[in-house]
């Protein structure tokens, strides 16, 4: 194509025009002026948009939403009336976290938006707050007043997403469907609130409602729930207590069950029973049973069924009026069972029924039981340690015990430990060296600050409990404990009363790692003072000596028996070995 003779000559002019001395024009340099030198634009940077909407059931209407994302410049934004919001983040990189605080301020939420681009979406409910809490491992605020481009990098698709799932797990265990074909996705999906414009909500506002009204009748709140979602979470650190009884508490979905009116800690729920003793099969050492914590009512896996008596805060009976039951704060029972067949009473330990991979069982675990001694056709208290892989693989075990004295002070290094693998009717089982059947079973249960517990028991009624490895810590001044006391000879045969015992710690010695306190049976005259060595005689386990000292009335002799004591943290339960006594004993935490 011919280019156009006068867009030439017009483009010739203007050159001339801005370079006269170079086109040879006229004129006198002297009162020509220069041109004036324009600096290039800076490229406008793209904003990410983020909307989504707001809600607890009903719309947050008039709520003020933050934003923190891996990069760039956030406003906030306020909610319409049907709970909507948009807001813009200036040179904006996801993934961000967000935050909504209603007008009253009585209640701020949290949610997250991941992946990529210059646009996301994500609705902020008590829902999300679950995600958010179970992404971070922590309490939602602290993640989000933290969040910037460092821990932006562990804000994946693929963990939001892992997050959610966990989230959607957790909820139908109690009964509450938040799954994608119900609601759809709860960070994206679509959510239409109630609101001064909308009457009925949509199946994600319904979702909301139910969450609502089950906090409300289980008298639990979203920020309990929102805790142990963190705890629990397979993002979270672990726990750190270092003391047996620290934040004892029931995991999340059972908080969302029905509770015993004397008992908080007692859900409705199916429950593992462990019952160890000597003569029978492995497939009869442990159980199942289904208990309605409003009714009381009890069904056992061969389909009979009963009731439980409330004999006192978080304590029972069961039909015959001889089974003493009692529950922790972490929703393990303990009993003193009895034998109609035997007319006698034997040990049982029961915790909700949950599933473990053999990964979560990674790590180094103390262990306290009983072993059984066919020498002496008895059982010998016992500790030890061990290390467990991700695969069910033992190693660095070393078993403490003595047949005749019960001291657990020395050990023995163990060279053909047996391995587990899991089973699908729940739990593990437990290969010896060389072997190719299952000589006992494992089963765990994780408490709600997310401590993790394991039960074993052996065909021939073995039993240990085992809790992770840890330095002990000692206990503040003026701490109170006060528990209820079953005790077990070395055959298996529950003692003839269940006590109850109190103590009140009156001094801490760092330098001898020992403290005194002041202890005595509840309703008894045996108030006494005495001390226990921590981390003794091993890291994790605490250890009282025996004494005879004079009780606190001036008058009374108190004979104060040894014991070995290993806490089951996060439980509110400790497992402990009397050699004097030959007995093995549970101490569970009153509430």
């Amino acid at each position: 194509m011919t280019p156009n003779r006068l867009n030439l000559l017009l483009a010739a002019s203007g050159l001339c025009t801005a370079l006269l001395a170079a086109c040879g024009g006229g004129g006198d340099d002297s009162t020509s002026t220069p041109p004036t030198s324009t600096t290039p634009s800076t490229p406008t940077s793209t904003a990410l948009s983020i909307s989504g909407t707001a809600a607890t059931g009903a719309a947050i209407s008039s709520g003020t939403v933050s934003v923190k994302c891996a990069a760039g410049s956030a406003t906030t934004a306020t909610t319409a009336a049907d709970g909507s919001y948009s807001l813009s983040v200036t040179a904006g990189t996801l993934p961000c976290v967000l935050q909504v605080t209603t007008s009253d301020s009585v209640t701020t939420l949290y949610s997250v938006a991941a992946g990529s681009g210059t646009s996301a979406i994500a609705n902020i409910t008590p829902l999300t707050q679950l995600v958010v809490a179970n992404l971070a491992g922590t309490d939602p605020a602290a993640y989000f007043t933290s969040f910037d481009s460092g821990t932006a990098s562990s804000a994946t698709s693929t963990a939001v997403a892992s997050a959610q799932t966990a989230v959607v797990t957790t909820l139908a265990a109690a009964g509450i469907d938040v799954s994608a074909s119900a609601v759809g996705d709860l960070l994206t999906g679509t959510l239409t609130p109630k609101s001064s414009t909308t009457t009925v909500g949509n199946a994600y506002d319904v979702a909301l409602d139910t969450l609502a009204a089950t906090l409300a009748s289980t008298g639990t709140t979203l920020a309990t729930l929102t805790t142990t979602v963190a705890a629990t979470s397979s993002s979270a650190t672990g726990s750190t207590s270092t003391t047996s009884n620290s934040n004892a508490s029931l995991p999340a979905d059972l908080l969302l069950k029905t509770a015993a009116s004397n008992c908080s800690a007692l859900r409705s729920g199916s429950y593992r029973v462990v019952q160890p003793s000597a003569g029978t099969s492995l497939a009869d050492q442990y159980d199942t049973i289904t208990i309605d914590a409003g009714t009381l009512g009890v069904t056992y896996s061969d389909g009979s069924t009963g009731t439980l008596t409330a004999n006192g805060t978080c304590r029972y009976l069961d039909d015959n009026g001889k089974t003493d039951i009692v529950v922790s704060p972490a929703g393990v029972l303990v009993a003193r069972s009895y034998d109609s067949d035997t007319a006698t009473y034997k040990a049982a330990i029961a915790f909700p029924l949950q599933s473990h991979t053999l990964a979560e069982l990674e790590g180094t675990w103390n262990m306290l039981g009983m072993q059984y001694d066919s020498a002496s056709a008895a059982y010998v208290g016992a500790t030890a340690s061990a290390t467990f892989s991700a695969t069910g693989t033992l190693s660095a075990v070393s078993a403490c015990s003595n047949t005749s004295t019960w001291s657990v002070a020395s050990c023995t290094d163990q060279t053909d430990p047996p391995s587990f693998q899991a089973n699908a009717d729940g739990g593990f089982d437990v290969i010896e060296a060389g072997g190719t059947t299952a000589s006992g079973r494992t089963f765990a249960y994780r408490a709600g600050n997310g401590d993790l517990m394991m039960v074993h028991v052996d065909g021939d009624g073995s039993f240990e409990v085992r809790t992770k490895q840890r330095t002990n810590a000692l206990p503040e001044k003026d701490r109170v404990y006060t528990g209820w006391d079953f005790r077990f000879t070395n055959h298996w045969l529950a003692t003839p009363v269940v006590t109850e015992s109190t103590n009140t710690v009156t001094a801490v010695d760092s330098a001898t790692s020992s403290f005194a306190r002041l202890a005595k049976t509840v309703g008894g005259t045996d108030e006494h003072l005495e001390t226990v060595l921590v981390n003794s005689p091993r890291n994790g386990y605490n250890f009282r000596p025996a004494a005879t000292v004079t009780g606190t009335d001036g008058v009374t002799t108190v004979n104060v028996a040894e014991w070995t004591n290993l806490g089951l943290r996060g439980m509110g339960l400790n497992a402990l070995l009397r050699p004097a006594q030959k007995q093995f004993m549970f101490s569970v935490q009153q509430p």
